[in-house]
C-alpha cells in the first residue's frame, strides 16, 4: 500500500509528507498548535467604515466609478465573453477531471452543507441516548481526503454512515461508499453503515448498536 499522510488530530488526508508535516503543525486540532498572525489584536483601519462615515472610502468608491465611466479599465479588469471553443475545452476538462475522479462530486466532502432529516434525527439520538453534543464530543462532516464523514470519533477512528434511499437507487452513491470505506479501513478505520429506511423503522435495534460500539471503544 502507498504511503499515506493523515492528519493524527482530524483524520485529514494529505498528499505528501511536507503537506502532512504542515498541516498538522497548523490544524485547528493541534492543542499545540504552531500558528503566529501578525494581525491577531489589531483592528483593521476600516473595520465598521462605509463610505458614508469615512471620506477615504467615499473617495475611493467615486474613483471607481469616474474611471468606469471613463473606460480606463482595462478589458482584462472589466472580463470578458468566453468563445464557444474555450467553453468546450472547459467542458472536456471537467469531463476529463470526472472521469479519472479527481473532480469533486456526490457523496465527497460537503462539510459546508446543512444536515439531512436523518443526520440531524442521528444528532438528537446522541444527545438524548448519550449526552454527546455535536463538534465537541464528535466531529460531523469531518473532511477525510476527498470524501467528508457523517459522523467522526476521530481519537477513535469511529465513523458512523447514514445512508439514505439514494445509496441504494444510484450508482454513483454506491461507487463512492465503497471507496470511502476502503480508504478508511486502509487507515483503519471503523466504519458502521446505518441505512435510514431500516432505522426508521426499527430505531431502538440501531441505538443499541451504536451503544455497544461505544463500550466496547470506551466512548460512554
Amino acid at each position: 500500500m502507498e504511503n499515506t499522510y493523515i492528519c493524527k488530530f482530524c483524520g485529514k488526508v494529505c498528499k505528501n509528507a511536507n503537506a502532512h508535516r504542515n498541516h498538522e503543525r497548523l490544524c485547528p486540532n493541534n492543542p499545540e498548535r504552531n500558528y503566529v498572525s501578525h494581525t491577531i489584536g489589531c483592528v483593521a483601519w476600516n473595520k465598521g467604515k462605509t463610505a458614508q462615515s469615512d471620506e477615504r472610502i467615499k473617495q475611493a468608491v467615486e474613483n471607481w466609478k469616474n474611471n468606469l465611466k471613463a473606460g480606463k479599465f482595462k478589458p482584462s479588469q472589466q472580463g470578458k465573453p468566453l468563445t464557444d471553443a474555450h467553453k468546450q475545452a472547459i467542458s472536456n476538462g471537467m469531463k476529463k477531471a470526472h472521469a479519472e475522479k479527481r473532480a469533486h462530486n456526490i457523496g465527497e466532502s460537503r462539510w459546508n452543507n446543512e444536515h439531512s432529516w436523518p443526520e440531524t434525527w442521528f444528532i438528537q439520538v446522541l444527545q438524548n441516548e448519550f449526552n454527546m453534543v455535536e463538534n465537541v464530543h464528535y466531529k460531523t462532516e469531518m473532511s477525510f481526503g476527498r470524501y467528508s464523514l457523517d459522523f467522526a470519533w476521530p481519537e477513535q477512528r469511529l465513523c458512523i454512515e447514514i445512508d439514505g434511499d439514494q445509496h441504494e437507487r444510484f450508482k454513483d452513491y454506491k461507487a463512492r461508499d465503497i471507496e470511502k470505506d476502503k480508504l478508511l479501513k486502509e487507515n483503519d478505520w471503523q466504519i458502521i453503515r446505518i441505512k435510514w429506511k431500516d432505522c426508521y423503522q426499527n430505531p431502538k435495534q440501531y441505538i443499541e448498536l451504536v451503544r455497544d460500539k461505544f463500550i466496547e471503544l470506551q466512548l460512554i
